[in-house]
């Protein structure tokens, strides 16, 4: 049985935990000290060759496919809020993530880009996560960066860029000045909370038809993000939320499963660095320890564990054989476990 694991935002910057010291995950550090790495691409495309799909093609439309939106054959993007600000000579852009937007503001203001964008083909979405969309005419999607590698600098080089008639960089300012003037911000700010003052637009791409020669016999997906719903209804694998993972179970019921944790990503957004040792300890206790436990029985054959990081991501293959037998006893004494941190040095 295989296991994919991705585990974005476990490595992160030392210089993250301040005055206080990173924390030991024995189970984690182990599989990692045991396996042997490789570098991969970035996050999140990098989950979508697991499933057989291009590795960077309509991430948004997969996510709105999983979100419960009718994708049909439109083009699809996130069209993620965000607050834009100036900090000398840079732009940075603060996600979602940081700016703890209601359901209430969230009608009001995507009902307001619908208003306004009606009569350049754009529909503005909110799917069941929270996540915000933009469809249109496949033809006008342009060229876009993804929000993870535009957070800071640089920021007018990584505007979308335009491949049909309408000028994205146009609709991106007409969006920020729609938002400046809307009672939704002048009640963020009276309240003493960031303005949603623009948007940022990504992971352009349409909904792939799948070949089933081509189609990964994966016979279950633990997820919780859109994406790797979006993923699972792909390639027709049942879907389940990452708390209900059982490594019996999964092992049991299929050859290749799926597992996609995205418990860090808000605590690390947030710079909220108590709730992100909580679950990252939390993680390596209930899911990680089994899941070493299962490697060394033989119940697991392989697990492929993928740690993004700012622009890649390492691939850590643990086999069964290198945590059994003479090859396992030698690595044992050869190899001894790091810090975690020490892993995204590689």
């Amino acid at each position: 049985m295989k296991l994919d694991v991705f585990l974005p935002s476990l490595l992160v910057s030392p210089d993250w935990f301040a005055d206080s010291a990173p924390p030991r995950l024995p189970a984690i550090e182990t599989m990692l000290a045991r396996g042997t790495s490789r570098v991969g691409g970035v996050w999140p495309a990098i989950l979508l060759p697991a499933f057989g799909a291009g590795s960077a093609d309509a991430i948004a439309a997969f996510a709105a496919f999983g979100d419960d939106l009718d994708t049909g054959a439109h083009g699809w993007m996130f069209a993620e809020p965000a607050h834009f600000q100036a900090d000398r000579d840079t732009l940075n852009l603060l996600p979602c993530a940081q700016l703890d937007i209601s359901a209430s503001e969230t009608v009001q203001l995507i009902s307001a880009l619908n208003a306004n964008f009606a009569d350049r083909g754009l529909a503005f979405f909110r799917g069941t996560s929270g996540y915000w969309y933009v469809s249109c005419d496949a033809d006008e999607l342009p060229q876009t960066t993804p929000i993870r590698a535009s957070r800071r600098g640089a920021m007018f080089e990584k505007l979308p860029q335009s491949r049909g008639t309408l000028s994205w960089k146009a609709i991106q300012n007409e969006a920020q000045m729609l938002f400046h003037s809307h009672v939704v911000n002048d009640a963020r700010v009276a309240a003493g909370k960031l303005s949603i003052n623009g948007l940022w637009f990504w992971g352009e791409g349409v909904l792939p038809k799948v070949a089933n020669a081509s189609k990964p016999s994966i016979g279950v997906v633990y997820g919780d993000i859109p994406l790797a719903k979006g993923l699972a209804r792909w390639v027709d694998a049942r879907c389940a939320p990452v708390n209900q993972i059982a490594v019996a179970d999964a092992t049991a019921t299929s050859d290749h499963s799926v597992l996609v944790i995205d418990a860090l990503a808000i605590p690390l957004e947030r710079g909220d660095i108590p709730s992100w040792r909580d679950e990252v300890l939390k993680l390596d206790s209930n899911i990680f320890i089994p899941l070493l436990a299962s490697l060394r029985a033989g119940t697991i054959d392989e697990v492929i564990l993928t740690l993004p990081r700012d622009r890649d991501a390492l691939i850590f293959t643990i086999s069964s054989q290198s945590l059994r037998g003479v090859n396992g006893w030698w690595k044992t004494f050869t190899k001894k476990t790091r810090p975690f941190l020490e892993s995204s040095l590689a």
